[in-house]
């Protein structure tokens, strides 16, 4: 594990921050954002068939392949084709040591969170098309180098107040059938009430260990004004005034250390695409009484949009 890899998970640990992964564990309280959650979706038909909406590119599909994990948490094979790892390239093993979650949104740009890249001078790379990260035959993923990492100018890591970060990549991503974007908001939507799906490789339970294999669970979007109420027993504060973050939250389901950055994706009903919406960024225990707390995408697609027309090249799906 590298200098990075370690100083980041002191920094998660002393904060008292966790991020996402799927992970049970037991809630003490009972908020108003704890009852009347409702029944999960039903996704076995999300992101397969279009929708009577098309999408301006091809993006947020699904791969479903006819299978099903009944029951569980792990995705299946190229399920999610947007998702991305996100970590330190090893120069000596030539490996990447995936310490975050990223999404794919052009051929060229990867959104993540801005405390897994924030002060520090390694150099990333991202995996794209995998699901074992343990297992080098079960995928033919594609390693990418990144040629700039971008934080938001207003990020801080005090506050985690803007916590979003565009990867820019070295080279084009190949996009396949397993591999693709996923589409970005056209404006700043209220999904509050709206179930969205997490994934990512994070730790399974508090302080457990990493996941090797993809997994995703569905939380719902909550009231941010109960969700700040909840936060500020922490010592920390989300926006309720311009619409920067918004909260997620599940019975005995939630976020862990190890996924941070990754995504939170919404399906649009019109387009049957899954849409992004956040990128995870912080929380308390997993599975507590605390509702996790993501940067909202939509307030800043005209921030995305300026980085990627820097490169050129590129553009974005909705």
């Amino acid at each position: 594990i590298t200098a990075a890899v370690r100083s980041i998970t002191m920094n998660w640990l002393r904060l008292g921050l966790v991020v996402l992964a799927v992970g049970l564990g037991v809630c003490w309280g009972l908020e108003d954002f704890m009852m009347n959650l409702g029944e999960e979706p039903n996704s076995d038909e999300h992101g397969q068939s279009r929708g009577a909406r098309r999408t301006t590119c091809e993006c947020g599909w699904t791969n479903k392949d006819g299978g099903r994990i009944v029951g569980g948490s792990e995705t299946l094979t190229h399920e999610y084709p947007y998702m991305a790892g996100v970590g330190v390239y090893d120069v000596f093993t030539k490996g990447v040591s995936v310490i975050c979650g990223g999404t794919i949104v052009t051929i060229r740009h990867i959104l993540t969170a801005s405390h897994c890249t924030y002060g520090f001078n390694e150099q990333f790379a991202g995996i794209v098309g995998d699901h074992d990260l343990f297992d080098v035959r079960d995928t033919s993923y594609t390693r990418v180098h990144m040629v700039s990492v971008t934080n938001h100018p207003g990020y801080n890591p005090r506050t985690m107040s803007n916590d979003i970060t565009i990867l820019t990549t070295h080279t084009p991503i190949e996009f396949n059938q397993k591999v693709g974007p996923a589409c970005l908001p056209s404006r700043l939507l209220d999904i509050t009430g709206e179930w969205v799906k997490v994934t990512g490789w994070g730790h399974r339970r508090w302080k457990g260990q990493l996941s090797p294999r993809l997994n995703k669970v569905f939380l719902k979007a909550i009231n941010v004004r109960s969700c700040a109420r909840k936060i500020r027993q922490m010592g920390l504060t989300v926006d309720t005034i311009t619409s920067t973050q918004f909260c997620t939250y599940n019975t005995r389901k939630d976020s862990c250390q190890g996924d941070s950055g990754g995504p939170l994706t919404w399906l649009d009903p019109e387009t049957n695409r899954y849409t992004l919406m956040g990128v995870v960024s912080y929380g308390g225990e997993c599975a507590s009484e605390f509702p996790g707390v993501n940067t909202h995408v939509g307030a800043y697609l005209s921030w995305i949009q300026e980085q990627i027309r820097r490169v050129g090249g590129s553009k974005t799906c909705h």
